[in-house]
Formats: structure tokens, sequence, C-alpha cells
């Protein structure tokens, strides 16, 4: 395998497929469907082997019976023609065993952008948020800002469905627990930011919508607080045609009335937490991560105040 030449694939966004050479020269590689839907999902895989019928019956479901063994031979070769250049060598990208599976190499010759993504995110979010380090934080926010839209537009295929399903709830969730994470630590432009790309790849989030409401309070923008209800209203009645619910409507009456920080005024069913004002400064990330750890401490202690004491009967 040459280590001068890298086949780099992009796949946020537009799926795009580039030859790197060793000077930095990227040449694109232009791919007609069946081969770059090929390559798309190999990518995907990438370091798996498959067999031609799993293959076949994964990409073009609805068309099996025409794209036979030789169609398929046809477009993974195809394929290597495309990708396989000198001085590549043929099969340095593309693996295949002694049946006759295919695959692609996860090596030093595939550059994806994808993988960083991945390393980024997927074992961070595997943590509780009082587990995390301030590394942790770090690599969430690197990790969502490579994010460049969905991956593989243009592709309306089950398994490319499933895959950008899979990263958009990726993407969710570590927006979702940096957003918390600035809850936490009363950081309000970095919650309205994080609540903002929230709604950008997810409109119909109510929960969302509220706390961007009460970060736009803690930013003493209480205008921009009222219109985000509105908008959350329109998008409730035009895609579900529903109404809010009773806690964001609660919220809102709230706000519109200023009466943040009065709770004690308000009748129990009707409060709605807002939290205290932010610090002057955007909080670092240890900050953050000990707000996160203080206030879940403290959420702990107050369930266990409030449950009720047992004690052994008498004997």
């Amino acid at each position: 395998m040459d280590q001068a030449v890298q086949l780099a694939l992009s796949l946020f966004g537009s799926f795009a497929v580039s030859l790197i050479t060793v000077d930095g020269t990227s040449r694109p590689v232009p791919l007609s469907d069946r081969p770059g839907s090929l390559l798309a999902y190999l990518a995907l895989k990438r370091g798996q082997l498959f067999s031609r019928v799993e293959l076949t019956a994964t990409l073009w479901p609805d068309r099996g019976e025409t794209v036979g063994s030789g169609t398929f031979n046809t477009t993974l070769w195809r394929l290597r023609r495309a990708i396989e250049q000198p001085p590549l060598a043929h099969g340095a990208l593309i693996a295949s065993d002694g049946r006759g599976w295919v695959g692609l190499r996860a090596g030093e010759s595939l550059r994806l952008d994808l993988d960083e993504y991945e390393q980024l995110l997927v074992p961070t979010l595997a943590k509780p948020a009082p587990a995390m380090n301030e590394a942790d934080l770090l690599a969430l926010r690197r990790g969502v800002e490579l994010y460049r839209g969905d991956i593989l537009v243009g592709f309306s295929d089950e398994w490319a469905l499933r895959e950008r399903e899979k990263h958009r709830r990726h993407q969710l969730n570590a927006l979702g627990r940096l957003m918390q994470l600035s809850a936490f630590a009363g950081d309000a432009h970095g919650g309205i930011r994080y609540a903002q790309a929230i709604l950008d790849l997810d409109m119909l989030r109510e929960d969302v919508h509220r706390e961007l409401m009460r970060f736009y309070v803690l930013a003493g923008q209480r205008a921009l607080a009222l219109r985000q209800f509105e908008v959350c209203r329109s998008a409730l009645r035009t895609e579900l045609a529903i109404q809010p619910m009773r806690e964001t409507l609660a919220l809102y009456q709230r706000i519109a009335n200023s009466a943040v920080g009065h709770d004690d005024e308000a009748p129990a069913a009707e409060r709605v937490e807002l939290r205290p004002a932010p610090p002057p400064a955007t909080p670092t990330a240890a900050e953050l991560i000990a707000a996160a750890r203080r206030h879940l401490a403290a959420a702990d202690a107050q369930l266990k105040m409030s449950l009720p004491l047992f004690e052994p009967p008498p004997s």
C-alpha cells in the first residue's frame, strides 16, 4: 500500500470524494450513482467485509433481481478504477478475501471527516455528566463544531436514512449535554448558542424552546424570550396541529408578567424555575464541570431528604 496517496471522503453535507497526493494536492473523483453508493456505504462500515449478496440487498433492495452479480462486479470494477489509481495498487483501498467478500480498508490511506467526529463524541457521551472532566467537555465542543450538516445529503435509501438519523442523534445528544452544563453554570450565552443549534436540527423540541426562553431571560433579553414562545407555538401548530404544553404556557405568562424571581407568590402548579443571574464572564470548562457536579449533588441530597424514613417496627 502506498501511503503517498490518500482517499479523502466527506460525508457531512453532500458526499464528496477526492484523492490527495503527498504534496497536498487534492483531485476530485467523480462517481456515478452505484459506485458512489457502494463507496459511501463501505466508508460508513470501514474495516468490515461484506458478501456481494448482502451489499446488493442493502444498497439496492428494490432492484435486487436486476442488480445481479454481473452488475455488481461492474460497479465494483468502476469504483476500483476511480479510486485505486497509480501509485495506489489494486487492493490498496478496497479489500477482498477468498470468499469474494469486499470492504473498505481502514488505515492511513483513508481520510474520513466522520472519523474525528465519532472519536470525539461517542466515548464522551457514554459518560454521565458528573464523570466528565475538562478534556471531555472540550471534546464535545470540538466535536459539535465538526458537524457541518446531516451526512450524505441527497441519499434517500433506507440505509442512508438510518445512518443520517444515528449521527443526528449523536449531535443532538452532544448539544443537549452542552446546553445542560451551561444551565448548571448559569452560562446564558453558551446556553443560547447550544439551544439554537438543537432547534436548527429539530424545531419541535418544546423542552428546548423553554430552555432557550430561560436563557434569554438570564441574558436580560425578555423580548427575545417572549418571541421564542411565538416561534415554538407556530412550529407546533404548523407541524403537529397542537398547542404548547401547560408548562410552556406558564413560563411564557410569568415572563410576560415580569414575575421572574417571585416563585413564592405563584400557585404551586404554575411555578417555573428560572435560574439565577449568570456570572459576568463565560465559565471555563473546569467551572462548567464543577457546576454540574454541584447541581447533581444538591439534587441527590434534596431527593434523599424528601424520601420518607422507614423505621423497623418495634420487636
